[in-house]
């Protein structure tokens, strides 16, 4: 039975363990009346070995280590002993101050050294080897340690964690406190700090629902949100309303809000038209309206300045390519050829089997003979490696080309790319921020290609370029629809387009009982609607099925996609199902409620230029040392190590929402697909999971949920200002 709260006071004599992101430890404690030497354990920030504390908690009985006191509260209590003090002076809180200088502070002082450094510091000049060198080195880290303290007390005082609460003090240091007190909202600047976290923050200090502070910093919470979305910009009488409707704002003071941050050119505002065609007032961040209006400027620099190599006679060059690769391109493959040759920027769409890839192939072979300086980039490492793969040539993810570091991209119009054609497939991922980059480094004399599916899902990013580049009608595009023979073999592409188009599925067919195994089908489906069974149904195919009759590996060639993250059929409850069966023995660690162990497939959550790895990389964990808590990822690549507090850049793989899956292809895919999905069962998100299987794909689920997905087209449609930021331009 846990025992009442208990004071006691003592030394802190060893640390022997530390977690430095949310400043949990264990140690050894020297009691102060009874000399005792006990087990202590909980969040102590700040506090360092010999250290005098006053501590207040419970005694808990632990299975295996016996009796410990588990720390509720501390604080910290000047030593008044004589070696109590040396050792706290000398301790590497006071760096410069050995046990030397220490003890002769202590020696000069005695019970009034503390007093003397808060009040009368220059009488430190009278120690022998105290040089104004060190003095000002100890003082410095004096009122540091003090500052410190009190900002760190109060910080947690209002509900911060440890790590949030030292990435605030890093920043403002002693201001800390009266920058929060003035307005707490202030934190959303700290990357990881959100709306809700400040707004829990200024309850407790008394903020009112209709605080101007807590007003503007709705509408920016709001707006963000949207961005996640997808939204470039959005309508801003909905902006008013949502954000009224969810935070409790009065609309007035949301309206006031709106036009102090449109003042400050934080927001802008613009009128264009809406989804309906209906003229209305449209909200942005600035960062997002002027990326749009760079990539408009750049579209029709591009477009209007004259090319550094100028093509003629196509018809006989075509042909000579022809002969040379021994095929005929049909009527709207030669179109594609030819609007290449013509134009300087052009795009190129098309679904699975429509001879995209063979399109690149041909321009490639046709121009680089003329144009030896040729750049092909994806969006991402997996996206990149399959264009190598299909052309025979090197290509880069658009970080790479753009030379990305931690600092910013090195290629930009000062220091343009070098390529005189480059060519970009996988159009549909790339969002507004990243288009712009691109766009800013391509040279004016240059070549550009998009080559893209229109029909995929969006960026993950803001934005609906790939879309909103065609619907403008600026740069000349040409649609693949001719599905070629093999193509049409396959179920998955014929499924694939009968989807694009609207049509329902014939799936009465496609169950596995219907099959032989003289005959095997790219395509299946398989009838569930309890998500539990779903999910037993997925790890049998996963560990036993699949790998048993298409000879695959479970570990990576096969990749089970989800439309969510959350519920039981989401890619969090998937991974760790999974794990548990594929991987449930290995060496490693858990972070924030997930085990990483070595052997895991993983994939990387954010771009990391130091590292070379970016958003979407597929891995897998080799190796993982116990003692300094590093992993080691081998991506396709390299290996790059992580350290524990560097987790946070990983998710298992095992299993991945279709978002996360674009831009890649898989041997096998498994996809659930319920009604329990219904918010993000669209036509885009079903086509995209399809056309990610190369072999093999098989949906489990029920036709309802599938019928779902067929028949929403467009829910989702994205808020964007390009179109208008090009219109402008004309």
């Amino acid at each position: 039975m846990v025992e009442d709260y208990v004071s006691i006071i003592g030394t802190l004599e060893k640390i022997l363990y530390n977690n430095p992101e949310n400043g949990f430890i264990i140690g050894t404690f020297i009691t102060e009346n009874s000399f005792k030497t006990i087990t202590v354990k909980g969040v102590l920030f700040n506090t360092y070995e010999h250290e005098k504390l006053h501590l207040k908690g419970t005694w808990e009985n632990h299975k295996i280590y016996g009796r410990q006191f588990s720390i509720r509260e501390f604080m910290t209590v000047e030593p008044k002993s004589v070696e109590g003090m040396i050792r706290y002076l000398s301790s590497r809180v006071f760096k410069g101050v050995g046990e030397k200088t220490a003890r002769r502070i202590v020696e000069k002082f005695g019970e009034d050294t503390f007093n003397i450094i808060d009040n009368t510091p220059e009488l430190l000049s009278r120690v022998k080897g105290v040089g104004k060198k060190q003095k000002n080195s100890l003082l410095s880290a004096w009122d540091d340690q003090k500052g410190l303290r009190d900002v760190m007390t109060f910080l947690r005082g209002v509900g911060i964690s440890y790590s949030y609460a030292q990435l605030i003090f890093s920043k403002n240091g002693l201001n800390s406190i009266p920058l929060i007190k003035t307005n707490p909202y202030q934190l959303t600047n700290i990357p990881g700090i959100g709306f809700l976290t400040a707004d829990t923050i200024a309850r407790k200090l008394g903020f009112e629902n209709n605080s101007p502070h807590r007003s503007s910093a709705g509408i920016l919470y709001i707006i963000e949100q949207q961005a996640s979305n997808g939204h470039t910009c959005f309508p801003k009488e909905e902006l008013i309303k949502i954000t009224s409707k969810e935070l409790n704002i009065e609309s007035e003071m949301l309206k006031k809000s709106l036009e102090q941050l449109l003042s400050d050119r934080i927001l802008k505002m613009y009128r264009i038209e809406d989804l309906n065609g209906l003229e209305q007032d449209f909200v942005s961040r600035s960062r997002l309206y002027d990326a749009e209006k760079r990539v408009a400027e750049n579209v029709f620099r591009i477009l209007k300045s004259k090319a550094y190599t100028v093509f003629d006679s196509e018809a006989s060059m075509i042909e000579d390519e022809e002969k040379k690769v021994g095929f005929k391109l049909d009527p709207i493959q030669r179109l594609a050829v030819e609007e290449a040759l013509k134009n300087k920027f052009l795009i190129i769409t098309g679904g699975p089997g429509t001879g995209k890839t063979t399109i690149v192939r041909f321009i490639l072979g046709l121009m680089s003979s003329r144009i030896p300086s040729v750049g092909l980039a994806a969006p991402t490492g997996r996206a990149a490696k399959r264009i190598s793969e299909t052309t025979g040539r090197v290509s880069y993810t658009i970080h790479r080309l753009l030379e990305a570091t931690n600092m910013g991209f090195q290629r930009d119009r000062d220091n343009p790319l070098d390529q005189e054609l480059l060519i970009l497939d996988e159009t549909s991922m790339i969002d507004t921020m990243l288009m712009d980059r691109f766009l800013e480094a391509v040279p004016s004399a240059s070549r550009l290609i998009l080559v893209g599916d229109v029909d995929q899902l969006p960026s993950v990013g803001a934005g609906a370029l790939l879309l909103d580049l065609i619907e403008s009608e600026v740069i000349p595009v040409v649609r693949l629809d001719h599905i070629f023979r093999q193509a049409k073999d396959s179920y998955i592409t014929v499924n694939a387009h009968k989807v694009r188009r609207g049509e329902f599925l014939d799936i009465s067919n496609l169950n596995p009982s219907a099959d032989t195994d003289s005959n095997l089908l790219d395509f299946y489906f398989i009838q569930e609607s309890n998500p539990k069974k779903i999910v037993e149904k997925i790890l049998l195919l996963n560990l036993e099925r699949i790998p048993q009759r298409f000879k695959l590996d479970p570990m990576m060639d096969i990749q089970v996609l989800t439309p969510m993250h959350r519920g039981i059929t989401g890619s969090l409850n998937l991974n760790k199902k999974i794990q548990e069966k594929i991987n449930f023995d290995s060496k490693g660690m858990e972070f924030r409620g997930i085990w990483f162990k070595v052997g895991d497939k993983v994939m990387q959550q954010q771009n990391d230029y130091d590292k070379g790895v970016f958003n979407g990389d597929l891995g897998r964990i080799v190796n993982y040392d116990q003692k300094t808590k590093e992993f080691f990822v081998k991506f396709d690549h390299d290996i790059v190590h992580y350290d524990s507090k560097e987790l946070d850049q990983l998710s298992l793989a095992y299993a991945i929402t279709v978002h996360k899956s674009q831009g890649s292809e898989y041997s096998a895919v498994i996809l659930p697909l319920t009604s329990h999905h219904f918010v993000m069962l669209q036509r885009n998100l079903l086509y995209t999971a399809i056309t990610r299987g190369k072999q093999l794909v098989v949906l489990i689920g029920t036709e309802d949920a599938v019928k779902m997905a067929v028949k929403n087209q467009g829910a989702l449609r994205r808020f964007t200002g390009l179109k208008n930021q090009l219109s402008d331009n004309l």
